[in-house]
């Protein structure tokens, strides 16, 4: 009878060992010797950011003490140019920051590990989330990143200014024929206050995640399903037209102006000095602003759409990923610490809305939603009333980094008068489709 049973024991065993992929039956990160398995975590942010992230990994690693994380941030303008020598090099971290806009560059090339398996292995739980936020990290019908959060495109309006000078600023749901004409209204209140180098607008015209929004409000894309352009000549020219009309009246900064201030911290931009009103930034940073610049009115308004067009919003944020390189221990690890961040309350008690709205609203409801302050709240409460009405992401293809900086090349040419929209638009359409052709 004994040795019946050891032997049904054993069976059983075995058939558990192969119900779980072939793992052994230990934690994620215990190595066969029952050591610890050590992952390189890789992310991009500033000092309050570097040391929210520290506080999470301290809390995973007590919770995971068979894992030891190598900690690697930087700021957001090194991250990428030092993702792409480590993935080239095959030394790309188990743990990394991935975003839309970037993902095209690395998904393909399978730099980064399919999620699914950690699902059905119990290592990832995608209990308490939106499908729609799963489907932005899905590329090829697979899940490859997790959201760190649902965010969206807004506009922080400056309010006091607006009162001083006597305009009534822009509604919640304003247009881009309001944008021209408050813009004119602010442009002559401005010049009469004797703030003669202050505007009413950031240039966003060379923007093309903006240029999106403009295009989607038209009922079209700039990428369609297939990864080819799919915007006209025409969308490009009149983007590029409505901001050299906006320059040319004062709504927006000259081209030596936006230069000067382009890439300067934030107590150092334009909207900490009062000389735009309005400035376009993430709705997550809104907590962010408002506590840099306490002694501002600040609120949020939603992106300017066009009169009578359709939605252009569509759930928008970074993600993590996994090494698909790396070992099995590592990669579970990587994916364990991807659980914790995006799912445990004691994580998104520290992270709560830092890179948007958490994924996990049954975590959100019950831990951070209590927890938020009235800047938090406002980014919540902004972010759900837009999930209500935005449309479905359509991830940037292969070449979009490179389209991107197509478009913003062209865009500063056409600041400085070198070429018209019009040109810009032709030299535009020409050379991305050169570029999808290429990337095929």
């Amino acid at each position: 009878m004994f040795k019946k049973i050891s032997i049904l024991l054993l069976l059983v065993s075995i058939a558990l060992h192969a119900f779980a992929g072939g793992q052994t039956q230990k934690t994620p990160g215990e190595t066969a010797a029952g050591g610890k398995t050590e992952i390189r975590v890789y992310w991009w942010g500033d000092t309050v950011r570097h040391n929210l992230y520290n506080q999470i990994l301290d809390e995973f690693e007590k919770a995971n003490p068979n894992i030891k994380t190598i900690r690697e941030p930087t700021s957001w303008a090194d991250y990428w140019d030092k993702l792409a020598i480590q993935t080239a090099g095959g030394n790309a971290p188990e743990f990394m920051g991935m975003h839309q806009q970037y993902a095209s560059d690395y998904l393909p090339r399978g730099v980064c590990e399919p999620l699914d398996d950690y699902i059905s292995r119990g290592i990832l739980s995608t209990n308490g989330w939106e499908q729609g936020t799963l489907d932005t990290g899905k590329y090829n019908g697979k899940l490859y990143m997790m959201a760190m959060g649902v965010t969206f495109s807004s506009a922080f309006m400056n309010n006091g200014i607006f009162r001083e000078i006597g305009v009534t600023p822009p509604g919640f749901n304003w247009t881009w024929d309001d944008a021209k004409r408050i813009g004119l209204q602010t442009r002559a209140a401005l010049d009469n206050a004797g703030k003669k180098n202050a505007y009413m607008l950031t240039d966003l015209s060379g923007g093309i995640n903006e240029f999106r929004y403009f295009v989607r409000q038209r009922g079209r894309e700039v990428y369609g399903a297939n990864g080819n352009i799919s915007c006209t000549e025409q969308d490009v020219s009149d983007w590029w037209t409505m901001f050299k009309e906006f320059r040319d009246q004062g709504i927006i900064p000259d081209a030596e102006t936006q230069a000067e201030f382009t890439g300067t911290v934030l107590e150092d931009g334009l909207f900490a000095r009062d000389r735009v009103l309005i400035a376009w930034v993430p709705v997550n940073q809104f907590a962010l602003y408002s506590r840099t610049f306490p002694s501002k009115d600040i609120t949020i308004i939603r992106h300017a759409s066009t009169a009578g067009g359709k939605v252009g919003e569509w759930p928008e944020g970074a993600h993590f990923a996994v090494n698909a390189r790396s070992t099995q221990p590592k990669k579970d690890a990587a994916a364990a610490l991807i659980n914790f961040w995006v799912n445990d309350p004691k994580s998104l008690a520290l992270f709560k809305l830092d890179q948007g709205v958490p994924g996990n609203l049954k975590v959100d409801n019950e831990v951070v939603v209590p927890l938020l302050d009235e800047y938090q709240k406002a980014m919540y409460d902004f972010v759900m009333q837009l999930s209500q009405i935005a449309g479905p992401t359509i991830n940037p293809p292969t070449g979009a980094s490179e389209i991107q900086t197509l478009f913003q090349t062209i865009a500063e040419q056409i600041s400085y008068n070198v070429i018209t929209p019009a040109a810009g638009a032709r030299q535009f359409m020409t050379e991305a489709n050169a570029i999808r052709a290429r990337a095929r």
